[in-house]
C-alpha cells in the first residue's frame, strides 16, 4: 500500500469518525431543522432539503457508491455522480448512525483492498480527469464541504460546533 493511500485512510477515517460524532451528539430535534431561506441562505436548485441528517446521509451514499465506483471501474471510465434514492430512504428509515458506521468499515476495508495499479488509473467525474488517488482525496474534500454545511446548520441553529482541531491526535505526523 503507498505512503499515500495510508496517510488518505489515516485521515479520511478521523474525518469520518469526527462528523459522526458530531451528528450523534446533536440534539434529535435539530437533525431536520431547516434554517430561514432567502436569497442569502440557500442551496440552489438541486438540493431541496436540506438538514444536518440528509447531509449526513448525502455523505454516507456517496462514499459508499464511490469507493465501489473507483475499484471497480476501467482504466479512463466515466464516473457518474452517485445517486442512489433507494439506498438513501433506506439508510433514512432506519438507524442511520448505525448504518452509517457500518458502512464506513466497509468503505475502508475496500479502499484498503485498493492495489498500486488501481490508485493509478484514470477516470473522469464532473468533466475533470482524475486519478483514482486523486479523487480519494476529491472524496475527502467533499466530506469537508458538506461538513461545512452541518458546521454552519450547527451554529445558526443556537446548537454547539465541535472543535475542528479536536479530530486529531494531540501530536499529528
Amino acid at each position: 500500500m503507498s505512503e499515500e493511500l495510508d496517510r488518505f485512510l489515516v485521515l479520511f477515517d478521523r474525518l469520518v469518525h469526527f462528523t459522526h460524532d458530531g451528528v450523534a451528539n446533536t440534539p434529535k430535534e435539530m437533525l431536520g431543522w431547516h434554517p430561514p431561506v432567502d436569497a442569502d441562505v440557500r442551496f440552489g436548485e438541486r438540493v431541496t432539503d436540506v438538514t444536518i441528517k440528509n447531509l449526513f446521509i448525502h455523505l454516507t451514499v456517496g462514499e459508499h457508491n464511490w469507493v465501489r465506483a473507483l475499484r471497480d471501474c476501467e482504466d479512463g471510465a466515466v464516473i457518474k455522480t452517485p445517486r442512489d434514492p433507494a439506498l438513501t430512504e433506506s439508510i433514512a428509515a432506519g438507524d442511520f448512525l448505525e448504518t452509517a458506521a457500518r458502512m464506513h468499515t466497509e468503505n475502508m476495508q475496500v479502499v484498503r483492498g485498493y492495489t498500486d495499479d488501481t490508485l493509478r488509473k484514470s477516470m473522469e467525474f464532473s468533466e475533470r480527469s482524475w486519478s483514482v488517488m486523486g479523487f480519494l482525496w476529491a472524496i475527502y474534500g467533499h466530506r469537508n464541504y458538506h461538513l461545512g454545511n452541518i458546521d454552519m446548520y450547527w451554529r445558526l441553529g443556537a446548537g454547539e460546533a465541535p472543535d475542528y482541531f479536536n479530530f486529531t491526535p494531540r501530536q499529528m505526523v
